[in-house]
């Protein structure tokens, strides 16, 4: 499974990224909304993202530059059965920010999780002091849904409708 944008190409999180979701997940802007993960819990994520693929048909993905193929992130679909609601994700590397890279990959996995999925909803869960997600969230025309807790921090749950 690949989508591509105009300037990406997006494709199932795999071992071969190890490296780079580690790097990603040792910077602090990173850290600091998602928390620490050492390699051993990026191998981890990247287990319980197979099993989705597997079970659900979508997860996560590695974002890709589409000339270079460049590691710039990871965006795609994860499902949060405790809410029984899928959220579109992203997170990139310092060197992708500030470049609407994160909508564009958004943009894409919501057109695709509506386009294959009977989802009424989509959902983006965004911690309240997180300022750039919450520019993506209403670029993409998300609205606020309701106030929730995620992995025992406070988020606010973002929807757009089908």
């Amino acid at each position: 499974m690949e989508l591509i944008t105009e300037r990406l190409v997006m494709r199932l999180v795999a071992a071969a990224d190890l490296d780079d979701l580690v790097a990603l997940h040792e910077d602090p802007l990173t850290r600091r909304f998602f928390g620490e993960m050492d390699r051993q819990d990026v191998v981890e994520w990247i287990a319980r993202s197979e099993r989705e693929w597997a079970e659900r048909g979508h997860g996560r993905m590695a974002i890709l530059d589409r000339k270079s193929s460049t590691f710039l992130g990871r965006s795609g679909l994860k499902h949060w059965p405790q809410f029984d609601e899928v959220e579109v994700g992203w997170v990139l590397a310092a060197a992708a920010r500030g470049r609407r890279i994160a909508t564009e990959a958004a943009r894409a996995c919501l057109d695709w999780g509506f386009r294959d999925f009977d989802l009424p909803y989509i959902t983006a869960m965004i911690g309240p002091d997180n300022a750039a997600s919450l520019a993506v969230a209403e670029r993409l025309d998300m609205e606020p849904l309701r106030e929730d807790t995620l992995l025992g921090e406070p988020v606010v749950v973002f929807a757009v409708h089908r």
